[in-house]
């Protein structure tokens, strides 16, 4: 006796219902992978120094805060070892400390960098936060973005501090301490990242 055929209206249904749930498994699978802890060194977190921003990914920022190299490069492993894809790295790691469209034309870079040496962010204490992510996705493209929020003893009152000599064109809570960790595909149009970084945590960092 042969069995009884099933409708093609039923069988589009199981496959939609297949590919969903697989689809689902993917997401689901993609956000635990990213909310898993990033490991930090604490010697890492020592030796930090200040200069003067040239890159051209650099997105306006004059004067940063430099990590020793090995933390953004261990850091793009972890990531890249969870999600497995294919994203850019800042030719010149730092956390900005002020913008080139936030300062007036009397103000130079060299001024501003006197200002965070004078404020002693080069030896203040810095502690990781969390990894934040951001996605966008318009015409057609997706744009990504991962970073990691820091807390830098002395950032706020430098801030403030550089918004007095700078005057109303700089905000002192439109920039948080934040280094870029990965981009894709490029890191254009991301910054100023500000008072809402702490939204887009989806991962600890624990120091080890």
């Amino acid at each position: 006796m042969a069995a009884p055929k099933t409708h093609p209206a039923i069988k589009a249904v199981i496959v939609l219902t297949v590919l969903a749930g697989g689809g689902w498994l993917f997401v689901r699978s993609a956000q635990d992978a990213r909310a898993e802890p990033y490991q930090v060194s604490a010697r890492h977190l020592q030796g930090w120094t200040l200069g003067l921003d040239t890159a051209a990914d650099s997105q306006g920022s004059v004067v940063s805060l430099r990590p020793p190299p090995e933390l953004p490069m261990n850091l793009f492993r972890q990531l890249f070892s969870r999600q497995m894809e294919s994203m850019g790295t800042p030719s010149q790691p730092g956390i900005p400390l002020a913008l080139r469209q936030e300062l007036p034309s009397t103000m130079t870079p060299e001024m501003v960098l006197s200002l965070a040496q004078s404020a002693g962010l080069d030896r203040a204490a810095i502690v990781p936060t969390c990894v934040g992510y951001r996605r966008v996705s318009a015409m057609g493209a997706t744009r990504q973005l991962y970073y990691v929020l820091f807390s830098v003893a002395g950032f706020e009152a430098f801030r403030t501090a550089l918004a007095q000599q700078a005057g109303p064109a700089l905000s002192p809570e439109a920039l948080s301490p934040v280094l870029m960790m990965a981009a894709q595909p490029d890191f254009s149009g991301w910054m100023p990242i500000g008072a809402g970084a702490k939204a887009d945590c989806v991962a600890p960092v624990v120091v080890e």
